[in-house]
């Protein structure tokens, strides 16, 4: 049995579906925990129906509510916090989250039944956020500015090799006995009472859980960067990064930090199959907000 997460609102619902659809190709014995909040009734069902149709399991959580006196930094949705809760959502031993813009490309039971024991999480090193330290980027923090590496140096106090440690979120492999045993859900919320973050959902679980993390590699959570930030990626990681982002071999979880959906005709890795993938959900015909004023832009190319 695998267990997985994802959390998302009405606005995500599409590429939830797709989300989950990638992950029904390729898995069995799968038990879905969906997170949500402002999700419409319609929605729910047509999620549901596709699981069905594959002989899966589900249970939906309705997350209204919670999370409503945090900082979001530069997002709205309040469903970045929502995997902080898996350790008292989901009461098994272990469960995978993955964002709703992520993409499923294999069989993830070798992957998912890894040994953990002393770690509360895997998860993939932040390769685009540790390449952005070579900037000059600005970060809202609360109701300031500040650079990228004045508030990583002085504010968080990580140095390089802490950074080395700094993981992605948007994939985590979570040790929920051992997050339990350890009250790393309490911890954590307590970490965002007591510290204002750029990056709250991602910088308060590595605040955490920092030693206690199984760094694993990049194909288990290849993010998907812009192409200023593929220049500064370290070499040695870039290498390791060019097979995927030619095609030449398949990660087995995507993570598409640049949308397919933003830019239909961006080419981005896999994103065909990702679309095609899509196609198969019952949002085949549905535009959001964002595909439909692309596709209008598009029109007046043509």
């Amino acid at each position: 049995m695998i267990n997985i997460a994802l959390g998302f609102d009405g606005n995500f619902a599409p590429y939830a579906a797709t989300t989950i659809k990638s992950i029904l190709l390729h898995n069995k014995n799968v038990t879905f925990y969906l997170m949500y909040d402002n999700l419409k009734k319609s929605d729910i069902k047509k999620i549901s129906s596709m699981i069905e149709s594959h002989n899966e399991h589900y249970h939906w959580i309705d997350m209204s509510g919670e999370f409503n006196d945090l900082f979001t930094g530069n997002w709205k949705s309040k469903t970045l916090y929502f995997p902080l809760k898996l350790p008292s959502i989901c009461k098994d031993e272990r469960v995978l989250f993955l964002d709703a813009d992520t993409f499923v490309l294999g069989d993830l039971s070798k992957f998912y039944n890894q040994p953990l024991d002393g770690y509360y999480l895997a998860a993939v090193n932040d390769y685009g956020m540790i390449s952005d330290l070579k900037t000059n980027n600005q970060l809202k923090l609360g109701e300031n500015t500040v650079d990228i590496k004045h508030y990583f140096g002085n504010i968080r106090k990580w140095n390089n090799t802490d950074m080395q440690r700094y993981f992605n979120s948007g994939m985590l492999l979570m040790n929920l006995d051992e997050m339990r045993k350890n009250n790393v859900e309490k911890a954590v919320m307590d970490s965002l009472k007591s510290n204002i973050f750029a990056f709250p959902d991602q910088d308060c679980i590595n605040y955490v859980c920092h030693d206690h993390v199984k760094i694993v590699e990049p194909k288990y959570n290849f993010m998907v960067i812009f192409k200023s930030t593929w220049s500064r990626v370290e070499e040695e990681t870039l290498e390791r990064l060019l097979p995927y982002k030619t095609e030449k071999e398949r990660p087995l979880i995507i993570h598409y930090l640049l949308k397919p959906w933003r830019k239909p005709n961006a080419e981005l890795p896999f994103s065909k199959e990702y679309n095609e993938v899509k196609a198969m959900t019952p949002y085949k015909y549905s535009l959001t907000k964002q595909e439909f004023f692309s596709f209008k832009w598009l029109q007046r190319l043509f």
